[in-house]
Protein backbone atom coordinates (compact mmCIF):
# COMPACT_ATOMS: atom_id res chain seq x y z
CA UNK A 1 0.00 0.00 0.00
CA UNK A 2 2.77 1.89 0.33
CA UNK A 3 4.75 1.36 -3.34
CA UNK A 4 3.95 3.45 -5.94
CA UNK A 5 5.40 3.63 -9.59
CA UNK A 6 4.85 3.34 -13.16
CA UNK A 7 3.22 -0.20 -13.81
CA UNK A 8 5.16 -2.60 -16.35
CA UNK A 9 1.77 -3.45 -17.79
CA UNK A 10 -0.19 -0.55 -18.30
CA UNK A 11 2.51 2.03 -17.76
CA UNK A 12 0.63 4.00 -15.43
CA UNK A 13 2.13 6.27 -13.05
CA UNK A 14 0.04 5.36 -9.57
CA UNK A 15 -0.67 2.97 -6.37
CA UNK A 16 0.98 -0.38 -7.06
CA UNK A 17 -0.59 -2.37 -4.86
CA UNK A 18 -0.76 -6.02 -7.06
CA UNK A 19 1.81 -8.44 -7.59
CA UNK A 20 2.64 -10.33 -11.30
CA UNK A 21 3.70 -13.96 -12.00
CA UNK A 22 6.75 -12.60 -11.94
CA UNK A 23 7.04 -10.89 -8.64
CA UNK A 24 6.92 -7.44 -10.04
CA UNK A 25 4.68 -4.57 -8.45
CA UNK A 26 1.44 -3.73 -10.50
CA UNK A 27 -1.21 -1.46 -10.11
CA UNK A 28 -4.67 -2.63 -8.84
CA UNK A 29 -6.21 -2.60 -12.32
CA UNK A 30 -3.90 -5.15 -13.96
CA UNK A 31 -3.64 -6.90 -10.53
CA UNK A 32 -8.13 -7.62 -11.32
CA UNK A 33 -8.19 -5.95 -7.34
CA UNK A 34 -11.67 -4.49 -7.61
CA UNK A 35 -11.37 -2.04 -4.64
CA UNK A 36 -10.48 1.03 -5.51
CA UNK A 37 -7.89 2.61 -2.73
CA UNK A 38 -9.02 6.69 -3.76
CA UNK A 39 -9.55 9.05 -0.71
CA UNK A 40 -12.67 9.89 -0.64
CA UNK A 41 -11.88 13.45 0.23
CA UNK A 42 -9.20 14.29 -2.39
CA UNK A 43 -9.23 12.00 -4.58
CA UNK A 44 -5.26 10.54 -3.61
CA UNK A 45 -4.83 6.99 -4.42
CA UNK A 46 -2.93 5.40 -1.05
CA UNK A 47 -3.34 3.61 1.82
CA UNK A 48 -6.84 4.59 3.49
CA UNK A 49 -7.66 4.77 7.44
CA UNK A 50 -10.98 5.62 8.87
CA UNK A 51 -13.93 7.54 6.90
CA UNK A 52 -12.11 6.43 3.89
CA UNK A 53 -9.74 9.50 4.08
CA UNK A 54 -5.65 9.26 3.07
CA UNK A 55 -3.11 10.12 5.66
CA UNK A 56 -2.37 13.32 4.89
CA UNK A 57 -6.54 13.91 4.52
CA UNK A 58 -6.79 12.17 8.88
CA UNK A 59 -3.59 14.14 9.02
CA UNK A 60 -5.57 17.68 8.11
CA UNK A 61 -8.49 17.00 10.28
CA UNK A 62 -5.97 16.36 13.64
CA UNK A 63 -4.35 19.26 13.49
CA UNK A 64 -7.40 21.13 12.89
CA UNK A 65 -8.65 19.35 16.25
CA UNK A 66 -5.90 19.82 18.03
CA UNK A 67 -5.04 23.72 17.19
CA UNK A 68 -8.75 24.77 17.04
CA UNK A 69 -8.42 28.07 19.23
CA UNK A 70 -12.05 27.83 20.56
CA UNK A 71 -14.02 29.06 18.02
CA UNK A 72 -14.04 25.81 15.75
CA UNK A 73 -11.09 27.14 13.61
CA UNK A 74 -7.39 26.68 13.47
CA UNK A 75 -5.66 29.84 15.52
CA UNK A 76 -4.78 32.47 12.99
CA UNK A 77 -1.29 32.39 13.91
CA UNK A 78 -0.30 28.43 13.95
CA UNK A 79 -1.71 28.36 10.48
CA UNK A 80 1.50 28.54 8.15
CA UNK A 81 2.33 25.69 11.20
CA UNK A 82 -0.30 23.66 9.54
CA UNK A 83 0.57 24.01 6.20
CA UNK A 84 4.31 23.33 6.86
CA UNK A 85 3.10 20.00 8.12
CA UNK A 86 0.66 19.39 5.54
CA UNK A 87 3.22 19.86 3.09
CA UNK A 88 5.98 17.73 4.45
CA UNK A 89 6.15 14.09 3.02
CA UNK A 90 5.57 11.01 4.91
CA UNK A 91 2.41 12.32 6.33
CA UNK A 92 2.42 8.91 8.76
CA UNK A 93 5.63 10.22 10.99
CA UNK A 94 3.54 12.81 11.51
CA UNK A 95 0.76 10.89 13.05
CA UNK A 96 2.71 8.86 14.89
CA UNK A 97 3.98 12.12 16.47
CA UNK A 98 0.64 13.26 17.20
CA UNK A 99 -0.43 10.30 19.06
CA UNK A 100 2.47 11.57 22.10
CA UNK A 101 0.02 13.19 24.75
CA UNK A 102 3.27 15.83 25.30
CA UNK A 103 2.55 17.13 21.89
CA UNK A 104 -1.20 17.07 22.40
CA UNK A 105 -0.62 19.08 25.60
CA UNK A 106 1.98 21.50 24.00
CA UNK A 107 -0.11 22.21 20.09
CA UNK A 108 -3.59 22.48 22.35
CA UNK A 109 -1.92 25.02 24.81
CA UNK A 110 -0.29 27.08 22.10
CA UNK A 111 -3.58 27.35 20.37
CA UNK A 112 -5.80 28.63 23.00
CA UNK A 113 -2.92 30.72 24.48
CA UNK A 114 -2.73 28.89 27.85
CA UNK A 115 1.39 28.23 26.15
CA UNK A 116 2.67 31.80 25.21
CA UNK A 117 3.35 31.16 21.33
CA UNK A 118 6.81 32.38 22.35
CA UNK A 119 10.45 30.57 22.20
CA UNK A 120 10.26 31.89 26.03
CA UNK A 121 7.36 30.33 26.36
CA UNK A 122 8.16 26.86 25.32
CA UNK A 123 11.34 26.96 27.20
CA UNK A 124 9.12 26.87 30.44
CA UNK A 125 7.50 23.60 29.31
CA UNK A 126 9.01 19.76 29.46
CA UNK A 127 10.08 17.17 28.75
CA UNK A 128 12.64 19.18 26.96
CA UNK A 129 12.90 16.15 23.97
CA UNK A 130 9.50 16.93 22.99
CA UNK A 131 9.43 20.47 23.18
CA UNK A 132 13.00 20.74 21.51
CA UNK A 133 11.28 19.95 17.99
CA UNK A 134 8.52 22.18 18.12
CA UNK A 135 10.66 25.23 18.48
CA UNK A 136 11.92 24.06 14.96
CA UNK A 137 9.13 23.37 13.13
CA UNK A 138 7.79 26.89 14.59
CA UNK A 139 10.82 28.31 12.90
CA UNK A 140 10.74 26.09 9.90
CA UNK A 141 7.39 27.39 9.19
CA UNK A 142 8.14 30.82 10.01
CA UNK A 143 5.72 31.40 13.13
CA UNK A 144 8.56 32.10 15.60
CA UNK A 145 11.72 34.26 14.41
CA UNK A 146 14.36 32.33 13.68
CA UNK A 147 17.02 31.71 16.82
CA UNK A 148 20.26 30.13 16.72
CA UNK A 149 19.33 26.52 17.69
CA UNK A 150 22.31 25.95 20.47
CA UNK A 151 21.44 29.34 21.81
CA UNK A 152 18.03 28.05 22.14
CA UNK A 153 19.10 24.44 23.68
CA UNK A 154 21.46 26.24 26.34
CA UNK A 155 18.29 28.29 27.59
CA UNK A 156 16.61 25.22 27.49
CA UNK A 157 19.24 23.67 29.89
CA UNK A 158 19.50 26.71 31.66
CA UNK A 159 15.89 26.79 32.86
CA UNK A 160 16.22 23.99 34.06
CA UNK A 161 19.56 23.81 36.13
CA UNK A 162 17.88 27.45 37.53
CA UNK A 163 14.88 25.20 38.63
CA UNK A 164 16.27 22.77 40.86
CA UNK A 165 18.90 25.10 42.83
CA UNK A 166 16.55 25.54 46.10
CA UNK A 167 18.47 28.47 47.39
CA UNK A 168 16.28 31.28 45.89
CA UNK A 169 19.21 34.08 46.42
CA UNK A 170 21.77 31.57 44.98
CA UNK A 171 19.02 31.43 42.02
CA UNK A 172 18.68 35.00 41.21
CA UNK A 173 22.53 35.47 41.48
CA UNK A 174 22.74 32.83 38.72
CA UNK A 175 19.99 33.72 37.00
CA UNK A 176 21.30 37.73 36.76
CA UNK A 177 24.74 36.62 35.73
CA UNK A 178 23.12 33.75 32.67
CA UNK A 179 21.48 37.31 31.88
CA UNK A 180 23.82 40.07 31.67
CA UNK A 181 27.08 37.92 31.21
CA UNK A 182 26.52 34.65 29.29
CA UNK A 183 23.61 35.40 27.17
CA UNK A 184 24.76 38.60 25.81
CA UNK A 185 27.99 37.37 24.75
CA UNK A 186 26.27 34.31 23.32
CA UNK A 187 23.50 36.66 21.62
CA UNK A 188 26.82 38.72 20.27
CA UNK A 189 28.66 35.69 18.85
CA UNK A 190 25.25 33.93 17.41
CA UNK A 191 24.62 37.09 15.62
CA UNK A 192 27.69 36.75 13.38
CA UNK A 193 27.11 32.72 13.12
CA UNK A 194 25.92 29.42 14.08
CA UNK A 195 27.27 28.95 17.84
CA UNK A 196 29.29 25.62 18.20
CA UNK A 197 28.26 22.96 20.88
CA UNK A 198 31.76 24.08 22.55
CA UNK A 199 30.86 27.52 23.15
CA UNK A 200 27.81 26.87 24.93
CA UNK A 201 29.49 23.97 26.84
CA UNK A 202 31.60 26.34 28.38
CA UNK A 203 28.48 28.79 29.21
CA UNK A 204 27.34 25.79 31.25
CA UNK A 205 30.18 25.21 33.29
CA UNK A 206 30.42 28.12 34.25
CA UNK A 207 27.25 28.24 35.53
CA UNK A 208 27.90 24.88 37.08
CA UNK A 209 30.46 26.25 38.67
CA UNK A 210 29.37 29.35 39.88
CA UNK A 211 26.61 27.70 41.81
CA UNK A 212 29.08 25.23 43.29
CA UNK A 213 30.69 28.38 44.60
CA UNK A 214 27.84 29.82 45.94
CA UNK A 215 27.37 26.84 48.17
CA UNK A 216 31.17 26.48 48.86
CA UNK A 217 31.07 30.10 50.24
CA UNK A 218 27.54 29.52 52.66
CA UNK A 219 29.25 26.29 53.99
CA UNK A 220 32.36 28.97 54.97
CA UNK A 221 29.52 31.35 56.52
CA UNK A 222 29.86 34.01 53.43
CA UNK A 223 28.12 35.14 51.10
CA UNK A 224 29.14 36.80 47.68
CA UNK A 225 29.03 40.60 48.95
CA UNK A 226 31.57 39.76 52.22
CA UNK A 227 33.96 37.24 50.11
CA UNK A 228 37.53 38.18 50.50
CA UNK A 229 40.75 37.07 47.98
CA UNK A 230 41.77 34.33 50.67
CA UNK A 231 38.42 32.76 50.24
CA UNK A 232 39.13 32.88 46.28
CA UNK A 233 42.64 31.13 46.80
CA UNK A 234 40.85 28.84 49.34
CA UNK A 235 39.11 28.02 46.28
CA UNK A 236 41.28 27.69 43.43
CA UNK A 237 43.79 25.66 46.24
CA UNK A 238 40.70 23.31 47.09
Amino acid sequence: MRIRGSCPNCRSDRLLPGLDTAGNSISGDCAGITRDFFCDRCGFEGLLLSGRLCERCTLADALARLLDDGTGHVALPLQPLVTALLKMDGPKSRLIWLRNPNVVRLLQGLATGTIPLTHEGLHQETPWRTVAHLPDLLMESCVLPRVDRQLMLNQRWLTERLAVIEDPEHRRRLQHFATWHQMRRLWSKAETGPLGRSQTSQAKQEITQAGAFLVWLADRGRTIEDCHKADLDAWHTA
